[in-house]
């Protein structure tokens, strides 16, 4: 377990992976919170000492979220840095995440459809080859947890019928969707790679970080995130103060929960992994 979060830590963590990014097209997804933007500063420091280059892109949903005077703040801090957001304007309407509520579907699955759907289709567009790809994506190690308590009590304490599971998907396919972030890095069979720099980070270390550097971060939450399984979580992981280590988390994963091998996610098709997992 680290006491805190520091970059020449982290970079040490990451050497097999971080010097090899020249040879690749890196594409951050960026939404301004706390995640992503202690990631996107920590890559932009490493940009510089492995001399690779990565886009960052934002997409712009739900809009009540992203104030403008915040994301010009936002915007204007990582322009300094020699960082240029590239911000998508959604056409979608937030007035989706209303109605999938009214018929039972939990919104933040529809609102990260939308993005990812939108992301993808303009990846797909603008990136010839995908297997020279690597995606960086936000996950924590608070992340983590939750996902191995989700399906403690969705799958190992609950009979099947008096389980809902999270809509629109059954127990396996949400097991596998979590239980690929475990891996800091996965090539794909055939497709693009999944970078996940800081799994290994508690969000206590996380928000230290963020707080010394003078990171700015849009500050309003979406009225949804409730519906979020990690962040019921994480209320009472933040209300005790807990810390978690990333090798106990893996053993027990591993062990108690047959997460699978690094393999059998290495083996999944690409388009699989769009439609399944991310």
């Amino acid at each position: 377990m680290h006491s805190k979060l520091e970059y020449q830590t982290w970079e040490n963590e990451h050497k097999t992976i971080l010097p090899n990014l020249n040879k690749h097209r890196t594409i951050m997804t960026f939404s301004g919170g706390k995640d992503s933007s202690v990631i996107l500063y920590l890559m932009q420091q490493a940009s510089k000492n492995f001399e690779f280059e990565f886009e960052t892109h934002a997409a712009c949903f739900p809009h009540d979220v992203l104030i403008d005077e915040e994301r010009e703040t936002i915007d204007a801090y990582w322009k300094k840095k020699g960082v240029a957001i590239v911000w998508h304007e959604l056409s979608e309407s937030d007035d989706q995440l209303d109605e999938a509520l009214n018929r039972g579907i939990d919104p933040c699955l529809i609102c990260n459809r939308i993005k990812k759907n939108y992301l993808m289709t303009h990846f797909k567009s603008s990136i010839p080859d995908w297997s020279s790809l690597v995606i960086i994506m936000s996950y924590s190690l608070w992340d983590l947890v939750s996902s191995t308590i989700e399906n403690i009590l969705n799958v190992r304490y609950t009979t099947p019928e008096h389980s809902k599971g999270f809509k629109e998907k059954d127990y396996f396919e949400r097991f596998m969707e979590t239980s690929q972030r475990f891996y800091p890095y996965i090539k794909l069979n055939g497709g693009f790679s999944i970078f996940k720099p800081l799994i290994k980070y508690n969000d206590q270390e996380i928000k230290n970080f963020l707080s010394e550097k003078k990171i700015p971060v849009f500050s309003r939450q979406c009225k949804y995130h409730s519906f979020r399984p990690k962040r019921l979580f994480s209320g009472y992981f933040e209300k005790m103060d807990l810390h978690f280590d990333f090798g106990k988390v893996m053993g027990f994963a591993k062990n108690a929960l047959n997460l699978p091998e690094m393999s059998y996610y290495q083996e999944v098709k690409m388009e699989e992994y769009l439609s399944k997992m991310i």
